[in-house]
């Protein structure tokens, strides 16, 4: 499902963070706001809106997911993975690590 491009570390963002990783995988965790089609639409977890496009194999359950998929030129994803990640999930922590990783203290650190 997700071939050679996830064996790689990959940064953890936020939609503030995607127009620094335009042609890059990342892993985007996020809580689901719907579902048509093949596309998600995610609420990252510095509140902003985040399209994601997905394959119908991929079974996005729950109410928060983590998407590790390659950024396009519009700052939406093309998903190549998805991970539930249940229905409660505290996501101020989960961005404090995600700005956390994209501070100097933290650069390197849980990519």
């Amino acid at each position: 499902m997700c071939a050679s491009d996830c064996a790689d570390p990959s940064a953890r963002v936020n939609s503030k963070h995607l127009s620094e990783h335009r042609g890059q995988v990342v892993r985007l965790t996020a809580k689901v706001i719907r579902l048509v089609g093949d596309t998600a639409t995610v609420e990252a977890s510095d509140g902003g809106e985040v399209s994601a496009s997905h394959t119908q194999d991929m079974h996005i359950e729950d109410t928060y997911v983590e998407i590790i998929g390659n950024v396009k030129e519009d700052l939406s994803i093309r998903a190549l993975t998805s991970i539930n990640l249940g229905n409660t999930l505290d996501m101020s922590a989960v961005n404090a690590v995600v700005e956390y990783t994209h501070s100097s203290k933290g650069s390197g650190v849980l990519a």
